[in-house]
């Protein structure tokens, strides 16, 4: 949307078609009925700070306060900044995520979740190796799911094993990978969302592959063959086997939450400036998904209705605020709403022969992704009905 309203604004025939880890520009020339096409490597993945740092550059130019070179210069500027937290923050935002999406999430106990912090912590630590061997990069998600079942399955007399195994990797879980899929293949962007889909369902299968491994090792190291129950426990319940004890008080959630919310932040490399509105975007959806689900009415349309408030509440604020983006508070409250740990079930559905059990979370993966993607679109819709060019992409 802003490269469209950019060609726009500077009267220049251009098309663009948007892939994952690739850009396809086209410039056309009326006079000479020729055209040009560039190809463009971008990287994969969210960074908050340097997205809300270039849509302000870009609000700037199409509303002419600054001139199109100073525009080059600031895009330049941004390119170059360096990565905003360093590697220790990483590890300390990898413990008290797990720590912290253990009991929130999975009702886990105080001993689940130290357990799960350490598996956070020991996961980082490998995920910033992966990013400086290259080599090892490929093997990343399939040795931090064998890892975290391993040990797991090794302390299973102590902690629930799929409590621990799921808190562990939480931050691998490819929930938000699957959500915008959906939204792409719901707005017409068909090869776009597949390649996504594929991409999300690939990495499901890595993890559940490792995880599969992991708890059968583990199990037969502590000379129990009970594999395979370990998996039907981790699948079939939200418990899962294991010595899973009740949960802390709900009050504590109150804590949890904003932590939570923080943590997936400043995974996404969000700017301190940036916590508030994304914060308060997670927590409301989080909030409002939770309690529309205990009604057995309105808990089919909980994703939707969830994601309908906090879109409004996105989507409001960018009309409020030009130079604010509305993606920056969604994708803040998205992960919260995401359906990780169902792609992870499916994957361990079909290792256990569960066909029954795959396919209601296969189907549940879809249900709820969807309804995220129809609520995101009417709040925009509701907010922005006659959606000027200037707006830019409101919904995702």
């Amino acid at each position: 949307a802003n490269l469209i309203a950019v060609a726009l604004n500077l009267d220049v025939q251009a098309t663009f078609a948007v892939l994952p880890g690739i850009i396809l520009i086209t410039f056309g020339d009326e006079d000479t009925r020729s055209s040009e096409t560039y190809v463009v490597r971008s990287v994969t993945g969210y960074d908050m700070y340097r997205l809300g740092r270039t849509n302000r550059t870009i609000r700037r130019v199409l509303k002419g306060r600054i001139t199109v070179g100073q525009g080059v210069k600031n895009i330049e500027r941004v390119l170059a900044t360096p990565p905003l937290y360093p590697w220790w923050i990483v590890l300390l935002n990898g413990t008290v995520v797990s720590f912290c999406i253990c009991p929130l999430f999975w009702n886990g106990s105080w001993r689940d979740a130290g357990v799960s912090a350490l598996l956070g912590f020991l996961i980082h630590a490998l995920q910033l190796m992966a990013g400086r061997f290259h080599n090892y990069a490929n093997l990343f998600e399939v040795s931090s799911a064998f890892l975290a079942s391993f040990i797991a399955a090794l302390m299973q007399g102590y902690v629930c094993f799929a409590t621990v195994s799921f808190a562990g990797i939480a931050m691998l879980l490819p929930g938000l990978a699957l959500t915008t899929s959906i939204i792409d293949m719901a707005s017409r962007n068909m090869i776009t969302g597949a390649v996504r889909l594929v991409f999300a369902l690939c990495r499901c299968f890595m993890l559940g592959y490792g995880i599969s491994v992991g708890s059968t090792l583990g199990s037969r190291v502590l000379g129990q063959d009970t594999a395979a129950q370990l998996l039907d426990g981790q699948v079939g319940s939200g418990q899962g086997a294991g010595k899973c004890l009740p949960g802390p008080s709900h009050f504590w959630w109150f804590l949890f939450l904003p932590m939570v919310s923080l943590c997936l932040n400043i995974g996404i490399s969000a700017h301190w400036r940036q916590w508030p509105f994304m914060m308060v975007a997670g927590c409301l959806a989080y909030t409002v998904s939770y309690f529309s689900s205990l009604s057995s009415v309105v808990a089919p349309l909980a994703p939707a209705i969830a994601a309908f408030a906090m879109g409004l509440f996105s989507n409001v604020l960018a009309a409020f605020y030009n130079h604010r983006s509305a993606v920056e508070p969604i994708l803040g409250g998205v992960q919260l709403l995401v359906p990780g740990s169902l792609g992870l079930k499916t994957v361990l559905s079909f290792i256990t022969s569960s066909d029954t059990a795959s396919g209601s979370f296969l189907y549940n993966i879809f249900a709820t992704s969807l309804s995220i993607a129809v609520g995101l679109f009417l709040s925009g819709m509701v907010v922005f009905p006659n959606r000027k060019r200037r707006v830019g992409l409101m919904t995702f």
